[in-house]
């Protein structure tokens, strides 16, 4: 089942109808013995911990969608249909969500699953003594206050009626609960129940999480070479491939690996699309986009609190030029942290343009002599790589002196969540599906790590119109209200915004049945019905 037509920037009608690295390649089997096997390129090394109660991070995320599974799942074509749940009601008021949960499943380990484990882990991840960096999201729930004011552990608005039924309920009318929670990875209570509530989050299951819903079940993490797992034997359905191993290897040598057949699937640059093309044994996908790579200004740091100084950084960057040099095809300037087809053509486009940003600067105060350091993760995205090094490049000629600073993913915890940094570029997110996810990474109480809102970026009277937007059941009013809250993001510049890119996959041809969805921050689109044929 799924909901009847795409659930994109406030189509509520549509619901309420729904009732880096080393080049290790991993183990490499003779080619007769890898029928049941696929290798696939993962872009980035992942932190390690395998849990929903972490920041999210799209290569742990990638890995987490083969083992785990949530209520409800976004789709290629960006759309919010049901995963777990079979059925999802809403109630006239939109503060009532029920979702009905199937009769017949069972973890990895053949225990029944029950709307029990949806308790516990929601309960879990609303709660921040766990360690949670999502207990912020769960604000709107009835409840959620006394527990963030540490009168009980427990969210009184989130309750399971029987065990095949769950119910959120908010304290007001928030359509856009469904895309903020609703995609949270559902845990194994018989597992993880009696494990204390403070820290739960570093509990040692997570960086094995060898016990899921998902198609597969985690086997091993050999950090730097590859995470291996297995077919679910439990699964609702037989799963295609016996096994599958992620490698997080460089993009270049994913794409030598593509030629050798040590990799089967790949996201890769459009920029090697010729040399992909040339391998042979290789067909070519594309996915769709509803994030976006951006860079996060922190304006907790004085230098970066006018606008003026925000907007010159934008008007200093050929984005258009990074778009046709590393993205040609695939990739298009980005102006708001909403989807273009709610922020529409009457914004800022911030075009190329050095004097203006030496104007704005000027105006602004900016001091030359200032050091900024612009980190990123480097290696598994060619266009990110390209990216950072004109944005510094071009910046300096503006008269900002930038530094470049290569990082791990390891960096991005601590140095994220205590505001230690300047500058970091990254990509990823889905704000095509519900224009509301936005409030996760702009709004004044999202900040690290409470939300997404990386930059530390506030302004109450952007906040305002997206409460409005998301406690209105009216399809056009909520679209209207965003479209006035995307002017005021496109003006005040929370972010860096560089470019949207759809993703290309390098597939081989022995590989059946794959459906790409966006490399950075969606996972895996039906993965138990890969398959592979043939040998090597």
């Amino acid at each position: 089942m799924r909901f009847p037509k795409r659930y994109l920037g406030g189509a509520i009608a549509a619901l309420l109808a729904a009732s880096l690295v080393t080049g290790c390649s991993g183990p490499q089997p003779a080619a007769q013995e890898r029928g049941g096997q696929l290798s696939i390129f993962l872009y980035q090394k992942p932190q390690g911990t395998f849990s929903p109660l972490e920041p999210a991070s799209g290569p742990d995320y990638n890995v987490m969608s083969l083992i785990f599974q949530s209520l409800v799942m976004v789709t290629p074509d960006l759309a919010l249909v049901p995963q777990l749940a079979e059925k999802v009601d809403i109630s006239p008021d939109a503060k009532k969500f029920t979702f009905t949960l199937p009769k017949d499943r069972k973890w990895s380990d053949g225990q029944p699953f029950t709307s029990a484990d949806v308790l516990f882990t929601y309960q879990r991840m609303a709660n921040a003594k766990t360690g949670s960096a999502a207990a912020g999201v769960f604000g709107p729930v009835v409840g959620a206050a006394d527990v963030k004011a540490g009168k009980t552990d427990e969210v009184s608005g989130l309750t399971a009626p029987d065990d095949h039924t769950f119910v959120i309920e908010t304290t007001e009318p928030n359509v856009g609960i469904l895309q903020d929670i609703g995609r949270f990875m559902i845990l194994p209570k018989h597992i993880l129940g009696d494990k204390p509530v403070e820290n739960f989050s570093k509990d040692p299951f997570f960086k094995k999480p060898t016990v899921g819903l998902g198609p597969f079940t985690f086997v091993d993490y050999k950090v730097d070479q590859y995470v291996e797992f297995k077919a679910n034997k439990n699964f609702p359905k037989q799963v295609g491939v016996e096994k599958i191993f992620l490698k997080p290897v460089t993009a270049d040598v994913a794409i030598a690996q593509l030629g050798t057949s040590e990799i089967d699937i790949a996201s890769f640059s459009p920029t090697e699309r010729k040399t992909v093309e040339a391998l042979g044994n290789i067909k070519v996908m594309e996915a769709k986009d509803g994030g976006f790579v951006r860079i996060a200004i922190n304006h907790k740091k004085k230098q970066f609190q006018d606008k003026r100084v925000r907007q010159a950084f934008l008007y200093a960057v050929d984005r258009q030029g990074i778009v046709d040099s590393a993205l040609p095809g695939v990739g298009s300037v980005r102006n708001s942290s909403f989807d273009p087809t709610v922020s529409g053509d009457g914004i800022e486009k911030y075009e190329y343009n050095p004097e203006k940003a030496k104007s704005l600067l000027r105006e602004a105060g900016w001091n030359s002599n200032t050091p900024v350091e612009l980190a990123w993760i480097a290696g598994g995205n060619p266009d990110r790589d390209a990216a950072a090094t004109a944005v510094a490049s071009q910046l300096n000629e503006v008269g900002v002196k930038v530094k470049l600073q290569k990082v791990e993913a390891a960096w991005t915890t601590e140095n994220l969540n205590t505001a230690k940094f300047d500058m970091f570029l990254f990509g990823g997110g889905n704000y095509a599906s519900d224009s509301w996810a936005v409030n996760n990474i702009n709004a004044c109480d999202k900040h690290l790590p409470n939300g997404g809102n990386i930059p530390g970026f506030c302004n109450p009277a952007l906040d305002a119109l997206m409460k409005k937007a998301n406690s209105s059941a009216d399809e056009k009013q909520r679209l209207a209200t965003y479209a006035q809250a995307a002017k005021i993001d496109n003006d005040e510049v929370p972010y860096l915004w560089l470019y949207s890119n759809r993703g290309t996959w390098a597939v081989n041809n022995r590989v059946q049945n794959f459906t790409p969805l966006h490399p950075s921050g969606f996972g895996w689109f039906h993965p138990e019905d890969w398959k592979v044929t043939g040998s090597k």
